[in-house]
């Protein structure tokens, strides 16, 4: 197996937040890392995470959009 074997996971909105304020945080603290794939790595990732949330709102949304209008 290699280390970019997609895996499915179920994280919440809040340990999804979590993660990417950490991540963010570490990287505006300089990127101590000797790894120069490290940022893209890091932006992958933010990409990744956002982009569930926003699928989701989007999904919420669109159901929402369905929703007939009460007439009263």
């Amino acid at each position: 197996m290699s280390l970019n074997t997609a895996h499915k996971v179920t994280l919440t909105e809040a340990q999804i937040s979590i993660i990417l304020y950490t991540l963010e945080d570490y990287m505006l603290k300089g990127n101590i890392s000797n790894d120069p794939d490290l940022p893209n790595e890091v932006d992958a990732i933010f990409q990744e995470l956002e982009g569930v949330i926003d699928k989701y709102y989007d999904k919420i949304e669109e159901a929402k959009s369905k929703q007939p209008t009460p007439d009263w």
